[in-house]
């Protein structure tokens, strides 16, 4: 497996992998602006694209945005190694901590921060709209976001 940084070239492969890993996927237009503008990290396994991260580096400061693992990747340190690069990147940077925000149902990936050092700084109630049990309806409520910080000062 490899690391690789994409760019504007992997889009229709990064969308496919996000349509089929991600209830919650982006749509198109952000991850044509993402690949455009943000750094986004990739592993591959035998050439397929199995896991990537978009990390938005600011001025004092970078804000994981997305984190996604492919179904059959699951459960074997994919989103760690993801969430470790773009730690030591972010440090590279200079930035002086890394942002994120995530589902607070998300009790996996809360513990992966948190035993990354994370901290919840916030909490935005009712951010994230729910997927309907059918998924034929827009939606069935909303659920918090939590915001999380990794200090590096």
């Amino acid at each position: 497996m490899s690391f690789e940084i994409l760019d504007a070239a992997a889009l229709t492969e990064v969308v496919q992998l996000a349509e089929k890993s991600d209830p919650y996927a982006w749509p198109l237009p952000q991850w044509r602006s993402s690949l455009k503008d943000d750094w986004v990290l990739a592993k591959r396994e035998q050439g397929v694209l199995v896991g990537l991260l978009v990390l938005k580096p600011n001025l004092y400061e970078t804000e994981l945005l997305y984190l996604l693992v492919a179904p059959k990747a699951r459960r074997q340190g994919l989103a760690a190694e993801l969430l470790d690069k773009s730690l030591v990147h972010s440090e590279a940077l200079n930035a002086e901590r890394m942002l994120l925000e995530v589902r607070a149902s998300n009790q996996p990936a809360i513990a992966l921060y948190k035993g990354r050092g994370f901290v919840q700084e916030g909490k935005r109630k009712n951010y994230y709209p729910l997927l309907a049990d059918d998924k034929t309806a827009a939606s069935k409520g909303y659920e918090d976001a939590l915001l999380l910080t990794h200090w590096f000062i």
